[in-house]
């Protein structure tokens, strides 16, 4: 459907030279001809594109012609807009206006590349209980899964499988993770170098060498974040997808992300039968500060707005990144993130849902809410992404996680929840599914609808409308320290390690072997995560309800979560 085009230029520094000298331009066709029936199907600007069954009539072959023989070099082409890209110095995109095929000419946008975060890494020993069996150890990533009722989803059997999921990004390292190796990829095509390798490669024509710079890093964390499966470790929100695998951006200075791969990709993965897509990318602005402007931030000038809406009219899911602009005076979504159709994610903290700094919000410019929803962005676990031998013991043995932010981390979050619900909902359209986020979210801002939170945090259960009359909600240890020392200097705290895959009113009591309660130790309403940890777990002082150190003895304690009522002794040793 939509077809990327070798140049035939190996040498990179050439390539780049010429860059330099040119810009990326649009050509849009007046027209194309038909299949059924011949004649000429006329064709509109962009901004008045509209859903139809011409969409996929190919180019005019004689069109490409006289451009290719003219000395352009095509880059990509789209069926959805009639047009091509190509580059072009200033003198000869004057040649393209005079043809009298070619409806207008404009440059190809691009975003200003923002550094890609480190992240945090994490130990997965140092994170997982020991002696715990919740129905799937998801390790350090319970904890934004469950924040978005995806492990609930997956306690009844719901896990994505059936439906099939693209992903738009900057590449791909999911050959050589053991997050990966169960992972079901149906296509891969790599829309930047022009090949079907996703992965990291030594000498690309356009990206150089992806084995030193990073290339793949930001996509393969986005995927893992969505597909990775490894217990214990890492599971992601819908780990039995199908997926499709779209290399659409570049991550090097002098070629920054450019739209007209992502529309190929966007093309290419509805004529694969896509049902979801995620892009945690975002288009404003070029290198130099020109681009898209706040007042084009309408729902209907970005080509990828208005390729995100067509796709959506044509039944795809389309989920995209608010952006990370939430602190600059341009605070407000990329493009496609500002089209009507489109769910745009902002991000919270994972700790207390509050919304990160950087997420990008506001009004569009025609006075709708974004983002639409928002989910766990700050401190989320996610693969390292890297695929240095540095890295490697042997294959599908890479166990490297860390802990990275941002709204692109938030995205997949959502889009593994649109793939649950599509799993428990097939005849579901796009429109079905988001006015499902959008009125079971949970709400974290002012009353209703904002413009930090949008209508809220993700609930997969809710939008779901399953009932569950009993969730399996929480999971619960051993208390520990057992037999525990209290009182004086010396005292310590007793913790109950507890996991919650549903919002919870916990409350921890201690009786005395008389029945008699001793102390309220625990009496609060908790967020799905994981309290496992020593400043995370709940907790009792060795005081009774007035402040005094219980004597020395056994005691009964007794914890209640959904779905978990759990009694278990304590020894109690006072110290003198």
């Amino acid at each position: 459907m939509y077809e990327t085009v070798n140049s035939g230029r190996s040498d990179s520094n050439v390539a780049r030279s010429r860059r330099l000298e040119t810009e990326a331009l649009w050509v849009f066709f007046r027209d194309k001809p038909a299949r059924a029936g011949g004649g000429r199907i006329s064709w509109a600007a962009p901004q008045q594109l509209r859903n139809g069954q011409h969409l996929d009539e190919p180019l005019d072959p004689s069109y490409l012609a006289q451009i290719e023989s003219a000395g352009f070099r095509l880059r990509t082409r789209s069926r959805w807009f009639n047009a091509i890209t190509l580059s072009a110095t200033r003198g000869e995109a004057q040649r393209l206006h005079g043809l009298s095929f070619v409806r207008e000419v404009r440059p190809v946008r691009r975003r200003s590349r923002s550094p890609l975060p480190d992240g945090e890494p994490i130990s997965v020993e140092a994170t997982s209980a020991k002696g715990l069996a919740p129905p799937e150890n998801y390790g350090p990533s319970f904890e934004q899964v469950a924040r978005v009722g995806g492990t609930a989803l997956h306690n009844l059997g719901f896990r994505g499988e059936g439906v099939t999921i693209a992903l738009l990004d900057a590449g791909f390292n999911h050959r050589d993770q053991r997050a990966f190796a169960h992972l079901r990829v149906k296509a891969v095509w790599d829309f930047v170098n022009g090949d079907g390798d996703v992965s990291d490669q030594a000498g690309q024509p356009v990206t150089g060498d992806e084995l030193v710079n990073g290339q793949n890093l930001h996509g393969t964390r986005v995927l893992s974040v969505l597909a990775g499966f490894d217990p214990g470790s890492l599971v992601g929100v819908a780990p039995e997808a199908d997926y499709i695998l779209a290399k659409t951006e570049d991550i090097t200075s002098e070629l920054p992300v450019e739209e007209d791969h992502w529309i190929a990709g966007l093309e290419w993965a509805d004529s694969l039968g896509a049902d979801i897509v995620n892009s945690s990318l975002g288009y404003r602005t070029w290198d130099d500060g020109s681009g898209y402007t706040y007042e084009d931030l309408d729902g209907q000038t970005a080509l990828t707005t208005v390729a995100a809406e067509l796709a959506v009219a044509r039944g795809i899911v389309i989920v995209s990144a608010a952006g990370n602009e939430g602190n600059t005076p341009m605070h407000f979504v990329d493009a496609p993130a500002d089209a009507r159709g489109v769910i745009a994610v902002g991000a919270t903290s994972l700790t207390d849902n509050r919304i990160a700094r950087t997420s990008s919000h506001g009004l569009t410019v025609d006075n709708r809410i974004k983002p639409d929803v928002v989910a766990p962005g700050q401190g989320v676990v996610a693969a390292s992404g890297s695929s240095s031998t540095a890295d490697l013991r042997d294959s599908f043995t890479v166990s490297k996680y860390m802990r990275v932010s941002g709204t692109s981390f938030a995205t997949p979050l959502v889009s593994g929840v649109c793939a649950l619900l599509l799993q428990i909902h097939p005849d579901w359209g796009p429109r079905e599914v988001a006015d499902a986020l959008r009125q079971s979210a949970r709400d974290l801002g002012e009353a209703g609808p904002d413009t930090l939170y949008g209508w809220g945090l993700v609930d997969a259960i809710a939008a779901s409308g399953l009932e569950v009359e009993q969730p399996e909600g929480s999971v619960s240890g051993s208390p520990f320290p057992n037999p525990a020392l209290v009182g004086g200097a010396a005292g310590s705290v007793v913790y109950f390690p507890l996991q919650l895959s549903v919002m919870s009113e916990v409350s921890v009591r201690i009786f005395d072997l008389s029945g008699a309660l001793v102390a309220q130790a625990v009496n609060q309403s908790l967020e799905p995560g994981d309290y496992r940890t020593r400043d995370r777990a709940l907790r009792w002082d060795g005081r009774n309800d007035d402040g005094q150190a219980v004597p020395s003895g056994i005691y009964i304690y007794r914890l209640e979560s959904t779905g978990l009522a759990r009694i278990g002794k304590i020894a109690v040793v006072r110290s003198r």
